[in-house]
């Protein structure tokens, strides 16, 4: 998993090694995030594939793309990975989509993973959440505590910049991963959840995705109108591109394609 050559270990590498050592066997949620990739790639790497249970839970919510990466990585280090199928739209709680949607949709998946990891004798679960994640409001956290669920990037310093820094040492190709959330989060909050707009709003990223603009959100606002956010220098690219952008998604069913010319911004659909 290394890179070729042997890099002095930092501060927070040996603070992870110990945290990870003195629980011995861990099972990880594992998202094909940056995140959880990273955190998989150094249990495998410190504790041996035997005491690592990496699950990776697919919901109507999920980004394909992170699902794929799940299963890359698994196939590159041998990783004995477990993937569930969770339906969290089951859930009235979670398609009222109100501001504790996500507490509810997590309270469910990190049930369905300690199933999986108690069945397996592992009696330790982790996430990826970092430093970067207290900033923003993120009632899924509420309910990863409430299951004891383990942090080990906030126990040992942890946040974004220095997992990428991390995962390039390690030659993770995911460190330039860009940042993702679930699709809920392209749905203003209070608007109900369903699979039609969810998948709509994935299809379209994926699109986006394929023609130059990584990372970018598609949000479904009301009257069935797409609002892009770009991020960075992609921005300015995109108003240059609109019209190519909006015969690309014209397959996708939105009644009008919008650029948001403030850009990317993190918890845009939150109403708090």
């Amino acid at each position: 998993m290394a890179s070729g050559r042997t890099l002095s270990p930092l501060p927070e590498e040996m603070a992870l090694s110990a945290f990870l050592k003195r629980l011995g066997r861990v099972a990880i949620a594992f998202s094909g995030g940056c995140d959880s990739t990273l955190l998989t790639a150094f249990a495998l790497r410190e504790l041996g594939s035997e005491n690592v249970l990496p699950v990776h839970v697919s919901t109507p919510m999920t980004i394909v793309h992170e699902t794929e990466s799940a299963h890359h990585f698994a196939a590159r280090f041998g990783a004995c990975c477990t993937e569930l199928e969770v339906d969290v739209l089951r859930l009235p709680e979670v398609v009222k989509n109100d501001k504790w949607r996500c507490y509810y949709c997590k309270k469910q998946i990190f049930s369905e993973i300690w199933k999986v990891a108690e069945s397996a004798e592992f009696r330790h679960l982790l996430d990826g959440a970092n430093l970067d994640d207290s900033g923003d409001w993120r009632p899924g956290a509420r309910a990863a505590d409430e299951l004891g669920v383990l942090h080990p990037f906030v126990e040992c310093g942890f946040g974004k910049r220095l997992i990428r820094l991390v995962s390039r040492r390690m030659g993770l190709s995911s460190w330039t991963m860009p940042a993702a959330a679930c699709l809920a989060s392209r749905i203003p909050t209070g608007v109900p959840l369903s699979r039609e707009v969810l998948s709509r709003c994935g299809e379209a990223e994926t699109l986006l995705a394929g023609i130059g603009f990584p990372g970018c959100r598609v949000r479904c606002l009301e009257g069935n109108r797409a609002s892009l956010e770009f991020r960075g220098p992609y921005l300015s690219r995109a108003l240059r591109l609109r019209e190519k952008i909006a015969e690309e998604l014209s397959c996708c069913g939105f009644s009008e394609i919008l650029i948001d010319p403030e850009g990317y911004r993190r918890g845009a659909m939150n109403k708090l």
